[in-house]
Protein backbone atom coordinates (compact mmCIF):
# COMPACT_ATOMS: atom_id res chain seq x y z
CA UNK A 1 0.00 0.00 0.00
CA UNK A 2 1.39 3.48 -0.79
CA UNK A 3 2.40 5.49 1.94
CA UNK A 4 -0.02 8.82 1.70
CA UNK A 5 1.93 11.75 1.01
CA UNK A 6 3.04 14.99 2.71
CA UNK A 7 0.30 17.04 1.57
CA UNK A 8 -2.55 14.43 1.69
CA UNK A 9 -1.45 13.57 5.60
CA UNK A 10 -2.08 17.52 6.21
CA UNK A 11 -5.40 17.61 4.29
CA UNK A 12 -6.55 14.63 6.19
CA UNK A 13 -5.71 15.60 9.61
CA UNK A 14 -7.47 19.06 8.57
CA UNK A 15 -10.92 16.93 7.84
CA UNK A 16 -10.17 14.88 11.16
CA UNK A 17 -9.73 18.51 12.94
CA UNK A 18 -12.84 20.11 11.31
CA UNK A 19 -15.01 17.30 12.17
CA UNK A 20 -14.19 17.35 15.76
CA UNK A 21 -14.51 21.04 15.63
CA UNK A 22 -18.04 20.47 13.49
CA UNK A 23 -19.41 17.81 16.09
CA UNK A 24 -18.54 20.29 19.36
CA UNK A 25 -20.81 22.65 17.89
CA UNK A 26 -22.96 20.36 17.40
CA UNK A 27 -22.92 18.81 20.57
CA UNK A 28 -22.93 22.02 22.33
CA UNK A 29 -26.03 23.42 20.56
CA UNK A 30 -27.87 20.32 20.95
CA UNK A 31 -27.18 20.89 24.98
CA UNK A 32 -28.52 24.33 25.02
CA UNK A 33 -31.45 23.27 23.36
CA UNK A 34 -31.99 20.69 25.26
CA UNK A 35 -31.70 23.23 28.57
CA UNK A 36 -33.73 25.75 27.11
CA UNK A 37 -36.22 22.85 27.17
CA UNK A 38 -35.53 21.95 30.82
CA UNK A 39 -35.94 25.57 31.81
CA UNK A 40 -39.87 25.15 31.42
CA UNK A 41 -41.96 25.90 34.46
CA UNK A 42 -43.75 23.14 33.91
CA UNK A 43 -42.05 20.31 31.80
CA UNK A 44 -43.70 18.87 28.81
CA UNK A 45 -43.25 15.17 30.54
CA UNK A 46 -45.53 16.24 33.35
CA UNK A 47 -48.40 17.95 31.25
CA UNK A 48 -50.22 14.62 31.50
CA UNK A 49 -50.33 15.16 35.62
CA UNK A 50 -52.15 18.53 34.63
CA UNK A 51 -51.16 20.40 37.78
CA UNK A 52 -48.86 20.01 40.68
CA UNK A 53 -51.26 18.43 43.31
CA UNK A 54 -52.53 15.33 40.94
CA UNK A 55 -48.62 15.01 40.30
CA UNK A 56 -47.30 14.67 44.10
CA UNK A 57 -50.38 12.75 44.48
CA UNK A 58 -48.93 9.91 41.88
CA UNK A 59 -45.45 9.86 42.99
CA UNK A 60 -46.63 9.49 46.46
CA UNK A 61 -48.75 6.65 45.21
CA UNK A 62 -45.60 5.41 43.56
CA UNK A 63 -43.29 5.45 46.03
CA UNK A 64 -46.15 3.76 48.43
CA UNK A 65 -46.51 1.12 45.96
CA UNK A 66 -42.80 0.04 45.32
CA UNK A 67 -42.19 -0.12 49.07
CA UNK A 68 -45.10 -2.57 50.00
CA UNK A 69 -45.77 -4.55 46.47
CA UNK A 70 -41.37 -4.92 46.23
CA UNK A 71 -40.48 -4.62 49.58
CA UNK A 72 -38.01 -2.11 49.99
CA UNK A 73 -36.86 -0.08 52.22
CA UNK A 74 -37.93 3.81 51.92
CA UNK A 75 -34.75 5.04 51.23
CA UNK A 76 -33.76 2.44 48.86
CA UNK A 77 -37.24 3.90 47.05
CA UNK A 78 -36.49 7.62 47.12
CA UNK A 79 -32.98 6.92 46.12
CA UNK A 80 -34.43 4.79 43.09
CA UNK A 81 -37.25 7.70 41.75
CA UNK A 82 -34.91 11.15 42.89
CA UNK A 83 -31.09 10.14 42.05
CA UNK A 84 -29.59 10.75 38.81
CA UNK A 85 -27.05 8.10 39.37
CA UNK A 86 -28.53 5.06 37.19
CA UNK A 87 -26.91 2.79 39.95
CA UNK A 88 -29.82 3.56 42.49
CA UNK A 89 -31.99 2.38 39.94
CA UNK A 90 -30.79 -1.48 38.99
CA UNK A 91 -32.26 -2.78 42.34
CA UNK A 92 -36.08 -1.52 41.35
CA UNK A 93 -35.46 -2.11 37.91
CA UNK A 94 -34.68 -6.30 38.51
CA UNK A 95 -37.78 -6.41 40.80
CA UNK A 96 -39.71 -4.77 37.34
CA UNK A 97 -37.95 -7.35 35.11
CA UNK A 98 -39.12 -9.79 37.80
CA UNK A 99 -42.78 -9.14 37.46
CA UNK A 100 -42.83 -8.70 33.95
CA UNK A 101 -41.33 -12.33 33.66
CA UNK A 102 -43.81 -13.78 35.60
CA UNK A 103 -47.17 -11.78 33.93
CA UNK A 104 -45.48 -13.22 30.80
CA UNK A 105 -45.63 -16.63 31.99
CA UNK A 106 -49.15 -16.44 33.29
CA UNK A 107 -50.49 -14.70 30.08
CA UNK A 108 -49.45 -17.58 28.36
CA UNK A 109 -51.76 -19.78 29.77
CA UNK A 110 -55.15 -19.43 27.97
CA UNK A 111 -57.97 -18.04 29.90
CA UNK A 112 -55.58 -16.87 33.30
CA UNK A 113 -56.55 -13.63 33.73
CA UNK A 114 -53.21 -12.74 36.32
CA UNK A 115 -53.42 -8.99 36.51
CA UNK A 116 -57.32 -9.22 36.82
CA UNK A 117 -56.61 -11.94 39.45
CA UNK A 118 -54.56 -10.06 41.45
CA UNK A 119 -51.74 -12.42 40.52
CA UNK A 120 -49.31 -10.13 38.76
CA UNK A 121 -49.19 -6.49 37.83
CA UNK A 122 -50.46 -4.48 34.75
CA UNK A 123 -48.17 -3.87 32.18
CA UNK A 124 -49.25 -0.04 32.55
CA UNK A 125 -47.97 -0.31 36.26
CA UNK A 126 -44.71 -1.71 35.54
CA UNK A 127 -44.53 0.42 32.67
CA UNK A 128 -45.04 3.95 35.28
CA UNK A 129 -42.53 2.87 37.57
CA UNK A 130 -40.23 1.96 34.87
CA UNK A 131 -40.84 5.40 33.69
CA UNK A 132 -40.24 6.85 36.95
CA UNK A 133 -37.20 5.66 37.10
CA UNK A 134 -36.28 7.17 33.54
CA UNK A 135 -37.08 10.55 34.73
CA UNK A 136 -34.21 11.82 36.42
CA UNK A 137 -31.95 10.40 34.00
CA UNK A 138 -33.28 11.18 30.62
CA UNK A 139 -34.35 14.09 29.08
CA UNK A 140 -37.38 15.75 28.49
CA UNK A 141 -37.96 14.46 25.02
CA UNK A 142 -36.58 11.06 25.33
CA UNK A 143 -38.98 10.58 28.50
CA UNK A 144 -41.75 11.61 26.40
CA UNK A 145 -41.24 9.27 24.18
CA UNK A 146 -41.16 6.83 25.93
CA UNK A 147 -43.88 7.85 28.00
CA UNK A 148 -46.03 7.52 24.74
CA UNK A 149 -44.62 4.39 23.32
CA UNK A 150 -45.85 2.82 26.55
CA UNK A 151 -49.24 4.85 26.93
CA UNK A 152 -48.01 5.72 30.13
CA UNK A 153 -48.71 9.75 29.30
CA UNK A 154 -52.85 8.40 28.85
CA UNK A 155 -52.11 6.73 32.23
CA UNK A 156 -51.10 9.36 33.87
CA UNK A 157 -54.08 11.80 32.20
CA UNK A 158 -56.68 9.40 33.53
CA UNK A 159 -54.78 9.28 36.91
CA UNK A 160 -54.89 12.96 36.72
CA UNK A 161 -58.89 12.79 36.06
CA UNK A 162 -59.55 10.49 38.98
CA UNK A 163 -57.54 12.62 41.62
CA UNK A 164 -59.46 15.30 40.57
CA UNK A 165 -63.39 13.35 40.88
CA UNK A 166 -61.53 12.27 44.12
CA UNK A 167 -61.09 15.85 45.43
CA UNK A 168 -64.02 17.26 44.49
CA UNK A 169 -66.36 14.41 46.05
CA UNK A 170 -64.22 14.39 48.93
CA UNK A 171 -65.42 18.28 49.46
CA UNK A 172 -68.72 17.38 48.83
CA UNK A 173 -68.58 14.58 51.35
CA UNK A 174 -67.35 16.86 53.57
CA UNK A 175 -69.79 20.26 53.79
CA UNK A 176 -72.60 17.36 53.47
CA UNK A 177 -71.40 15.68 56.49
CA UNK A 178 -70.55 18.76 58.31
CA UNK A 179 -74.50 19.97 57.89
CA UNK A 180 -75.60 16.48 59.08
CA UNK A 181 -76.63 15.63 55.29
CA UNK A 182 -74.54 12.71 54.57
CA UNK A 183 -75.35 11.13 50.91
CA UNK A 184 -75.99 7.98 49.89
CA UNK A 185 -73.99 6.14 47.49
CA UNK A 186 -76.61 6.93 44.47
CA UNK A 187 -77.19 10.66 45.38
CA UNK A 188 -73.11 11.47 45.41
CA UNK A 189 -72.61 9.50 42.59
CA UNK A 190 -75.70 11.71 40.47
CA UNK A 191 -73.82 14.93 42.04
CA UNK A 192 -70.35 13.36 40.40
CA UNK A 193 -71.23 11.98 37.58
CA UNK A 194 -69.89 8.90 37.88
CA UNK A 195 -71.34 5.15 38.52
CA UNK A 196 -72.09 4.27 41.99
CA UNK A 197 -69.31 1.89 41.73
CA UNK A 198 -66.59 4.62 41.94
CA UNK A 199 -68.00 6.02 44.75
CA UNK A 200 -68.35 2.79 46.60
CA UNK A 201 -64.54 2.48 45.49
CA UNK A 202 -63.60 5.68 46.88
CA UNK A 203 -65.34 5.28 50.44
CA UNK A 204 -63.20 1.91 50.90
CA UNK A 205 -60.01 4.36 50.27
CA UNK A 206 -58.45 5.63 53.52
CA UNK A 207 -56.75 8.63 51.79
CA UNK A 208 -60.37 9.17 50.64
CA UNK A 209 -61.59 9.59 54.18
CA UNK A 210 -58.44 11.22 55.05
CA UNK A 211 -59.01 13.85 52.67
CA UNK A 212 -62.78 14.37 54.03
CA UNK A 213 -61.29 14.87 57.40
CA UNK A 214 -58.83 17.71 56.30
CA UNK A 215 -61.80 19.29 54.57
CA UNK A 216 -64.72 19.16 57.05
CA UNK A 217 -62.07 20.45 59.70
CA UNK A 218 -60.97 23.29 57.27
CA UNK A 219 -64.68 24.56 56.81
CA UNK A 220 -65.27 23.64 60.44
CA UNK A 221 -62.82 26.41 61.91
CA UNK A 222 -63.52 28.62 59.33
CA UNK A 223 -67.23 28.63 59.82
CA UNK A 224 -67.24 28.52 63.79
CA UNK A 225 -64.77 31.50 63.62
CA UNK A 226 -67.26 33.47 61.08
CA UNK A 227 -70.17 32.63 61.65
CA UNK A 228 -71.42 29.48 64.01
CA UNK A 229 -70.75 31.12 67.47
CA UNK A 230 -73.07 34.10 66.47
CA UNK A 231 -75.74 31.48 64.96
CA UNK A 232 -75.51 29.62 68.61
CA UNK A 233 -75.96 32.79 70.25
CA UNK A 234 -79.06 33.60 68.82
CA UNK A 235 -80.44 29.79 68.61
CA UNK A 236 -78.93 27.99 71.38
CA UNK A 237 -81.68 25.40 70.29
CA UNK A 238 -80.31 24.56 66.95
CA UNK A 239 -78.06 21.21 66.81
CA UNK A 240 -74.44 22.06 65.76
CA UNK A 241 -75.30 20.52 62.24
CA UNK A 242 -78.35 23.13 61.64
CA UNK A 243 -75.95 25.82 63.08
CA UNK A 244 -73.14 25.11 60.42
CA UNK A 245 -76.23 24.71 57.84
CA UNK A 246 -77.09 28.15 58.30
CA UNK A 247 -73.26 29.03 58.68
CA UNK A 248 -73.12 27.50 54.79
CA UNK A 249 -75.67 29.74 53.96
CA UNK A 250 -74.12 32.90 55.30
CA UNK A 251 -70.89 31.86 53.51
CA UNK A 252 -72.72 31.42 50.41
CA UNK A 253 -74.31 35.09 50.40
CA UNK A 254 -71.37 36.46 51.81
CA UNK A 255 -69.02 35.59 48.45
CA UNK A 256 -70.27 38.38 46.16
CA UNK A 257 -68.83 41.11 49.04
CA UNK A 258 -66.03 39.17 49.56
CA UNK A 259 -65.10 39.25 45.83
CA UNK A 260 -65.81 42.32 45.34
CA UNK A 261 -63.41 42.97 48.35
CA UNK A 262 -60.52 41.03 46.40
CA UNK A 263 -61.06 41.06 42.81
Amino acid sequence: MKKPSEAEQARARNRLKASREARHRAKVALINEARVAEDEEWAEELWPDGSIDPWFHRKATDSDFIEKRGGFPHHVVTLALTDPDWETKETVAEWLRKELRHLRKAEANPGAAPVRRGKALARIEISEIAIELLECLAGQKLTCLFQELLDVDRHRKALSEEFSQLEAAAEIEAQTRLQGRPLGVRELAKLMSVAPSSVSRWRRSQSFWERVELRRSSWERVLRDDYFEKIRAEAPHMTDAECFRRAFQMYTESLPERRARHP
